[in-house]
């Protein structure tokens, strides 16, 4: 899987995978707080404007496309408060 955050796109062995930009930026966001839990609250303020008038099943929504669409298990749920980006070795 390779992830090219500045030109917003993925691949894998079969080629290109169809993601959108803010999916690549929730990734990016994730990927930067490693280790670190992010509400729902700060994920929507972030990414969208702590004016935006979006709910915080948005998040849910994109974390679950993400998920199925670049396969992957280090973005974990932590319930009841948001999300973390965790690698296990």
């Amino acid at each position: 899987m390779i992830v090219d955050f500045s030109g917003y796109t993925a691949s894998d062995s079969t080629g290109k995978i169809d993601i959108m930009p803010k999916e690549i930026d929730l990734l990016r966001l994730l990927v930067e707080h490693r280790g670190l839990v992010l509400t729902r609250s700060q994920i929507l303020d972030e990414l969208w404007g702590a004016n935006y008038p979006i709910i915080d099943r948005t998040v849910d929504t994109y974390i679950k496309n993400l998920r199925k669409k670049l396969r992957l298990d280090c973005i974990v749920t932590v319930k009841g408060i948001g999300y973390k980006y965790e690698v296990q070795l």
